[in-house]
Formats: C-alpha cells, structure tokens, sequence
C-alpha cells in the first residue's frame, strides 16, 4: 500500500465516525419538500440529514416552506495523465456535480440556482490495481460527503421560522339545544399565528362526516372542502356558525376543526405535514322537545 494511499484511508476512517455540520446553529425552517430530478442519492441523504436537524421532510409542496430542488447529480472520471513511456494511464480525476436550487412554493426564489461542482485526482499504480480502485470508490464516498455538506450549509441561510401548531378552542357550543335556540359557533386561537392558513370545519351526524364552508353554513357538503381558504394571521376570532336549531333533527352532532397549509388540502393520511394547528373537537346534542 503505498504512502498516498495509506493517509486516504486514515482521513476517511476519521471522517467514518459520524457525519456533522461544523457549526451548525440549526436550521430556522420547520417544513421542506425535495424535489429530486436524476439526484435520488444525494435528495435522500439530505432529507435524512434535515430530519435529524428537526426539519420535516413533506410530501406535499404546497404544505412546505421551501421546496429544495436537487438535479443532475453526476459523478465522472477522466485521465488526467498518460506516461511518455508506456503509454499506460497515470492520474485520474473525479470530477462530481449537482445543481441546487430554493423557492418557496408560490415560486419566490429562496436560493438561486448553484451548480456545485468537486474535484478529486489520483495516481494510478498498476501494482496495486485493487488498492486504486478502492481509493476511487473512497473517494466517491468522500466527495458525496462534501458536497451534502456544502448543501447543507447553503439551507442553514435559507430564514423562514419556525412553525408551531396553532391551539384552537371552539367558544360559546353548550352542551344541549332545544329547537328554536339559537346556536352560535367561534373559533378562537390561543397562540400568536404568523402565516396563512386554511379554515378545516367538520360535523359529524351519526357515522356520516359533513363539511360546511363560510359562504353558505346552512348547507353541508359531502366532498371535502375548507370552511375558509387563504385566512392571514391578523385574523384570530372567527365566527364559524349561527342559526336556529330545527325541530326533527334530533341527536349528538361532533364539530371538529383544524388548520391546513394553504392550498394543501386535507389528506387524513398525510395531516402530519400538513396541518398547521391541533385539532379541536366538541359535540352538542339537538332534541325537539324539552325533557
């Protein structure tokens, strides 16, 4: 093994201990989406990377803060030198790319577009074929390590907050209505809100789920669709419902609300990424005649 060889594979050993960011001071972002085109490898290790970071990698874009384009990630190798002599190849060079790139799902661009680019030589010594080709391959390995690294680095800049569910509380629901009472219906946020939302609001009659939107509460829906869309943060206090209670539609009625990503849709398997506050939920009973 000669002396070139040798210091590589003390370097990679060293480096095989556990990958970190230096100076890492966290990520100010708390939902990504990738989107990867011809970058599979270098989009799954920096989605790992990112959760670990306490970043959630979503599979929606539109319940995303930025959405991380990856592409062309290519790793290729030319001879550098060929001996006067022999003619047989001597040094090569790796030379690995990928481009990145940052927007913010209404197509804002967060980070331009940057073509990252490594390279790596090295001396090749017929009588130590397999060592040459294990320093290619560790190379390989070193060189993906650095350019997650630097992209890495690059989302570290990107400053769009931290975001926490919001806590909501339905107001002035009781527990009973006679018909002819009058039903009135808030939604209250508990916690300051900074981004836009939409407005989920759902009603459950025996084993039935109903939707209702604001431009007609009287009216339930069966195909989902927000009470609200697109609703900013200055609004806080929302009156959801107010009507009379009918007679003959006796029984228990289970509300339930919640916030969305704007546009995301709400996808019961995939509210974890989606949602933007917890769920809140009461029930009331409706009855015709007094007991």
């Amino acid at each position: 093994m000669n002396k070139r060889y040798l210091i590589l594979v003390i370097v990679l050993l060293l480096n095989s201990c556990g990958f970190h960011l230096r100076g890492a001071a966290g990520f100010d972002i708390s939902f990504v989406y990738i989107k990867s085109e011809s970058a599979n490898t270098i989009a799954t290790e920096i989605g790992r990377l990112l959760t670990e970071q306490g970043v959630k990698i979503v599979s929606n874009p539109n319940a995303a803060q930025a959405i991380v384009y990856l592409q062309n990630e290519t790793v290729d190798r030319r001879v550098l030198t060929v001996s006067s002599i022999s003619g047989k190849q001597e040094e090569f060079e790796l030379n690995y790319q990928v481009t990145m790139e940052v927007r913010k799902p209404d197509d804002t661009v967060l980070l331009e577009k940057q073509h990252i680019t490594l390279l790596r030589d090295y001396m090749f010594d017929e009588k130590a074929v397999l060592a040459m080709w294990s320093e290619d391959e560790m190379l390989r390995k070193e060189m993906f390590r650095d350019v997650v690294a630097q992209i890495m680095r690059r989302l570290q800049v990107v400053k769009l907050g931290k975001i926490e569910l919001t806590q909501l509380e339905f107001k002035n629901l009781k527990p009973k209505y006679i018909a002819g009472e009058l039903l009135n219906l808030d939604l209250i946020e508990k916690n300051t809100r900074t981004f836009p939302v939409d407005i989920w609001l759902t009603v459950t009659i025996g084993d039935d789920i109903w939707f209702i939107n604001s431009k007609d509460s009287k009216l339930l829906h069966e195909k989902s669709q927000p009470w609200k869309r697109n609703v900013t943060a200055t609004e806080t206090t929302h009156q959801l419902l107010e009507f009379n209670v009918q007679p003959n539609v006796d029984g228990e009625y289970i509300f339930r609300a919640i916030y969305t990503a704007v546009d995301a849709g709400l996808n019961l398997n995939n509210l974890a990424s989606t949602k933007r506050s917890y769920l809140v939920e009461s029930k009331t009973i409706f009855t015709t005649e007094e007991p």
